[in-house]
């Protein structure tokens, strides 16, 4: 298959260089604006290790990739993730499903790669896939017709990545949905340090924590999400010997992102400083030990259900329509 599409991508760089001469049209004008209030213009997708959430606008920090999606890559991406996906198919099925979609990220990858300035794609292509197997660089450098024209966006700082984000961000603001961004007219904003956190201690979290705030007789609800940092993800079965654990990041949403929490805080309005603090200064498994027996509800907690319930109230305030029961599957009793 990598030949076809090989082929295929040929001639669409070969069309492509037609259309965008010299970067004419090659601008934030190409994206979809969503007609002017459709919210599913911009998409976020968190991926939780072996589940993944999807959130309408940009969440969070800016990602590390991104892809712009055509409508032939949209209706790929349909027919092999919904209309054509078996739950229960073999093993494959669901093999052959995995690989086809590396092609097609990298497809949408290639599609926001064309949109930053022609001397830094290389570089940055290069960046995402560190240490990836030679097949797939030589996959990647193998299409001798790729993509030549300049991009028709004018760029003024050193980081043309996050400038190109922060372009799309405004071009988009219009339609983005902005339910999960800190309000702190309402939000508890000395929580965001948790987001300066050294990867040491980011490391000893799991991929999903709910955190439950106590003010008086109301609560406030967010969620950590631990990212996990990669060299490359084209590795099917050797995941941990891609990671880059120095590089790992998290980031805190206001209400419940990922329907399998890892961990449960509850912390009291008063305690949110020292709870911070003594997560930013974990470095062992004794210290998350010692911080969960603080603030963590465990499955062995005398009180769990009284927490659970809470939790699941709080959740409905956020999640309304969307509300469901969270799985404890991989509840942590660490």
């Amino acid at each position: 298959y990598a030949k076809s599409q090989d082929n295929y991508l040929a001639a669409k760089a070969k069309l492509a260089n037609k259309v965008f001469k010299q970067g004419e049209h090659l601008n934030t004008d190409l994206i979809w604006h969503g007609d002017g209030h459709n919210d599913n213009a911009a998409l976020t997708i968190f991926r939780h290790f072996d589940s993944a959430t999807v959130l309408k606008g940009f969440v969070g920090q800016a990602p590390k990739t991104a892809w712009v999606i055509d409508y032939a890559l949209f209706e790929r991406i349909h027919y092999l993730l919904v209309a054509g996906f078996d739950v229960y198919g073999n093993v494959g099925h669901q093999l052959l499903t995995r690989l086809y979609m590396d092609f097609l990220r990298m497809e949408g990858e290639s599609s926001f790669l064309a949109l930053l300035p022609s001397k830094d794609r290389k570089q940055i292509k290069s960046y995402w896939y560190r240490d990836a197997a030679p097949s797939l660089i030589s996959f990647l450098q193998r299409n001798k017709m790729g993509f030549e024209q300049e991009t028709g966006i004018k760029y003024v700082s050193d980081s043309p990545q996050k400038e190109l984000y922060e372009k799309i961000q405004k071009t988009l603001k219009p339609v983005l949905n902005t339910q999960y961004h800190i309000d702190p007219e309402v939000d508890f904003v000395e929580l965001t340090q948790l987001e300066n956190m050294p990867a040491k201690a980011i490391n000893l979290l799991p991929q999903v924590s709910f955190i439950m705030v106590e003010d008086g007789s109301t609560h406030r609800g967010y969620s950590l999400l631990h990212h996990n940092a990669h060299f490359n993800i084209t590795s099917l079965l050797n995941e941990q010997g891609q990671r880059a654990y120095k590089e790992d990041t998290v980031s805190l949403l206001p209400g419940f992102v990922g329907d399998y929490p890892g961990a449960i805080w509850y912390v009291k309005k008063h305690q949110i400083e020292n709870f911070v603090l003594a997560l930013q200064e974990m470095e062992s498994e004794a210290d998350y030990y010692t911080v969960k027996s603080a603030y963590g509800i465990r499955r062995t907690h005398p009180e769990f259900w009284h927490y659970s319930d809470l939790l699941h109230e709080l959740a409905k305030q956020y999640k309304g329509i969307e509300f469901g029961l969270f799985d404890y599957n991989r509840l942590e009793n660490r």
